[in-house]
Formats: structure tokens, sequence, C-alpha cells
């Protein structure tokens, strides 16, 4: 499966050229302030080959978004980091779009599409979403797509307790 489209997306496999315009969304600080770990250039530079290792590994992960034509971010599924292993084992749908797009409600079809085909073709029971406690954008999404706060853990890069949202299928 190489793409899902929606009324107003396109979600599709990485090309070399998103990999500027990522970084870009990865560097604003709008963006930065909410993430489960610091931004900074080396996390920035390792983004794109993470995000294409994990497809070549795993066969599914985070799709690129496309609207209007062009690349606003990402949404779907990547299975967490280790130094988050107490979210469990469970897939994380995560979603990251540029500042100029939000408020449109494009985090929330986007995330949708990538949900839906993590619970029907990918056949997953669950998903969670890794939630910093003060990001109400993401928490918004979040119960559009029908997942509820769970539980929280310590993310020990930042010190602070994270929400963990949980969906099932």
């Amino acid at each position: 499966m190489d793409e899902l489209r929606t009324e107003r997306l396109l979600l599709r496999r990485w090309r070399p050229d998103d990999e500027p315009a990522m970084a870009a969304i990865n560097r604003h600080p709008d963006v930065g302030r909410y993430l489960n770990r610091p931004v900074d250039e080396a996390s920035v530079d390792a983004f794109y080959g993470l995000i294409v290792g994990h497809w070549e590994t795993h066969g599914f992960g985070a799709w690129a978004v496309e609207h209007e034509g062009d690349f606003v971010g990402f949404a779907g599924l990547a299975y967490v980091p280790p130094f988050l292993a107490d979210a469990g084992p469970a897939p994380e749908l995560g979603w990251r779009l540029d500042p100029r797009k939000w408020g449109m409600g494009l985090a929330t079809e986007a995330a949708t599409a990538a949900r839906d085909d993590a619970f029907a073709r990918l056949e997953l029971p669950e998903v969670i979403s890794i939630i910093h406690p003060l990001n109400t954008r993401s928490q918004r999404v979040a119960t559009k797509l029908g997942l509820t706060l769970d539980r929280q853990i310590h993310n020990p890069v930042l010190g602070i307790s994270t929400d963990i949202w949980r969906a099932r299928a």
C-alpha cells in the first residue's frame, strides 16, 4: 500500500524532496514546544532517515501528507522509542503538520485515515498516542479520533509525565 486518499489529502510514502520541508516543520518553535524530546539539529537531521527506515523495517509507518499538492507534514504509525517503552507495545499514532495548516482540520483528517488503515489493513487491535500534557491542540485531535486518555508515564528525556491516549479497534 503506497497511498491513502481523503477528501482533501493524499497520504503517501516519503520521497527525498520531503526531507527539507519536514526539517523546516520540525525546526518551527511552535511545533517543537510539545514534542516528546528536545529538537536539535542532530534530531532534525536524523528524522527523515528514521521515518523511512521504519517503513523499510516494519512495512508501515508515518505517511507523508499532501494538501493541494504541497507537502504539509505527516500522520501515521511508529513504534515508540526505547526511552518511552513504558507506553507499551502498541504502535503510536502521531501527526505533525506545518503550523500554517493548523486550524483547518487537516491533522484530524490525516490521522483518521491513518488510524482506519491501522485497524482495517494492518488489523492492529489498538493504537496509542503519546501527547505532551499541555498540548491542547493534539488532545482535541485525539478526542476527535476516539482516543481516550489512558494514563501517564514518566518521560525521562523531558523530566515530566506524558499522557498516553488509547484507541481500540
